[in-house]
């Protein structure tokens, strides 16, 4: 849990916010997120204006960052893009953002997808030692949950969404039981099932758009579908 009332999102694996190793952005992220979930009224523009600065030092820096701050810039990004939608801790509705944000969004995530979502191991279906597992697998976490704010978003406010045609060659949502591992013990013993169970090849994005319930050979998509989490789940419904 980040702050009180705020529970740890989804694209923020548990080996990501312990405090001997949390890095930077997730840092000052963390005190923001403190910020805005005890503001008062006369906080509030406060407690804005601090996300908005620190989310243009993060655009402005991100290039030069290394791949472990740039996955922690892109996650407290997608912190800052949620607390933007909803400034006052008790509103309901979602608020318009300045379009500027999403197109340096959008460039942020175009930059990350260059860097690589996809480990050359893992198109071998190569067992990965736990770290990377988790970085690569929370890299694409929280592009995923970008899009799917976006999406939300968009579809709020009828506008246009972003595409997301350059996710397509991605693996799916990993599974919630090796997401939820809690130690490297468990999740390397999962992960050696989830091996077996995939060795011909991990379900792919695309898989899941041109999912058709009727076809027999649709049958990785529901096996995947059976240990998906509510991450990949929304994702998946929204291609429905």
């Amino acid at each position: 849990m980040l702050a009180k009332g705020f529970q740890t999102p989804p694209f923020l694996h548990t080996t990501q916010i312990n405090p001997e190793t949390v890095l930077q952005p997730m840092i000052s992220c963390t005190a923001i997120t403190i910020a805005w979930s005890s503001q008062t009224a006369q906080s509030t523009h406060s407690v804005r204006e601090s996300i908005l600065f620190e989310m243009r030092h993060l655009f402005s820096t991100y290039r030069t960052y290394d791949e472990r701050n740039l996955l922690a810039a892109l996650q407290a990004i997608t912190m800052y893009t949620i607390m933007l939608m909803y400034p006052c801790y008790s509103q309901v509705s979602v608020s318009l953002i300045d379009p500027a944000i999403f197109l340096c969004l959008q460039r942020l995530v175009s930059y990350v997808v260059e860097t690589g979502l996809v480990l050359a191991e893992e198109s071998m279906t190569v067992r990965l030692d736990w770290e990377s597992w988790v970085h690569i697998t929370a890299k694409r976490t929280t592009v995923f949950s970008l899009y799917l704010l976006h999406w939300s978003y968009t579809v709020y406010h009828s506008l246009e969404s972003l595409k997301c045609s350059k996710l397509g060659s991605m693996p799916a949502p990993a599974a919630k039981f090796l997401w939820q591992a809690g130690t490297r013990g468990d999740w390397e013993r999962l992960y050696e099932r989830w091996l077996e169970q995939w060795r011909d090849e991990p379900l792919t994005v695309h898989e899941l758009a041109e999912f058709n319930a009727e076809i027999e050979s649709e049958r990785r998509v529901e096996t995947w579908l059976e240990d998906a989490d509510e991450l990949g789940i929304m994702f998946f419904g929204i291609g429905e």
